[in-house]
């Protein structure tokens, strides 16, 4: 009875923190205050106050195990939305595949050479070759992964966007002379955060203009729509190495399931997609995975994110993104001498 006391307490306390944190992202009105980080760091805040709340033994929380199947089905009929893959062109979509390549490569092998917890490794991989904090919520049950490392992950990748957003972007954009449409490309294929990657092709640096700035937020969203596709494939290979067996894991197909019926009903009527349909979807899921978070944040130890652990996981993000980097400018550059 105690033990359901304590559960339900920290639904509630879940579902409160989850919706501060989507509150906060509404007040501030910016893509850059991403409400499942936010709700995440609130959670972790809360439980290093009150440290008995989080006495849970491994594992993920019944708030967590709750709103992540809610948040997933709703997020993947509004993110996997399969006639949006076409509006990429062939040679684009071919370089996103090899940054993506990249992506994962430099972090899976990094991660081994310092030894990281697989759990871990497999978490920042997909947060930073996929979507952020979203492709972290999804793959930690696909992995078992514990609060600690859904924690350490999400923050990492967090840290190095922010860098890459603020400092790296701008600095390279200048120095290389990329056009507006080659730095919204860049952000679509690399920016780890569809929030980021508003805010990148929302504030261009002094580049050469060559696109109209809806077109450009228009290419650089599809670019990044295709990355979702990488889930179906990370997914299942991530699960069935931590198993050690091949693993087909329910999460995949209720991501999978929702994103077809999602795009048929767009493809048949699309007001009632567009009109009806995301404007109640986005909400709720991201209410959903904020409250998931913040379970998760309740539930983990804020000296992990201080321990050799968090310091590595940092590493692994930031080679992931300047691996990427580095693929994307020797494979555009390529695509641009190829095509003259």
């Amino acid at each position: 009875m105690e033990t359901n006391h304590k559960e339900l307490v920290r639904l509630i306390l879940a579902a409160i923190i989850g919706a501060g944190g989507y509150g906060i992202h509404i007040l501030v009105n910016s893509p850059l205050i991403d409400p499942l980080v936010v709700s995440l760091i609130l959670g972790i805040m809360v439980r290093a106050l009150f440290p008995d709340i989080g006495d849970i033994e491994g594992g993920l929380s019944l708030p967590t195990r709750v709103f992540i199947p809610i948040g997933l089905v709703l997020y993947s009929a509004h993110n996997l939305n399969f006639t949006r893959f076409a509006e990429v062109h062939l040679d684009m979509a071919i370089l996103l595949l090899l940054v993506m390549a990249v992506y994962f490569l430099s972090i899976i092998i990094s991660g081994r050479v310092l030894g990281q917890k697989r759990e871990i490794t497999y978490l920042i991989a997909n947060g930073s070759a996929i979507c952020g904090a979203s492709a972290i919520v999804i793959t930690s049950p696909a992995v078992d992964a514990e609060p600690d490392d859904v924690s350490i992950s999400l923050l990492s990748v967090t840290i190095t966007a922010m860098t890459a957003l603020f400092i790296i972007f701008p600095f390279i954009a200048t120095i290389s002379g990329m056009t507006d449409r080659s730095y919204g490309i860049l952000s679509g294929m690399v920016l780890q955060f569809t929030g980021f990657i508003r805010i990148a092709v929302g504030n261009i640096p002094y580049l050469e203009r060559v696109m109209s700035g809806e077109g450009l937020l228009s290419l650089a969203l599809s670019v990044k729509a295709v990355r979702y596709l990488g889930l179906l494939i990370s997914i299942p290979i991530f699960a069935s190495m931590i198993k050690g067996r091949f693993q087909i894991p329910l999460v995949l197909w209720i991501f999978l399931i929702p994103g077809i019926a999602g795009t048929l009903i767009s493809r048949y009527d699309e007001y009632l997609y567009s009109e009806i349909m995301i404007p109640f979807i986005r909400p709720v899921h991201v209410v959903s995975w904020s409250i998931a978070l913040s379970a998760i944040g309740l539930n983990a130890d804020i000296r992990g994110l201080f321990s050799n652990n968090g310091a590595k996981a940092l590493i692994m993000a930031f080679t992931g993104f300047f691996s990427a980097m580095v693929v994307f400018f020797i494979g555009y550059n390529l695509l641009r001498t190829l095509s003259l």
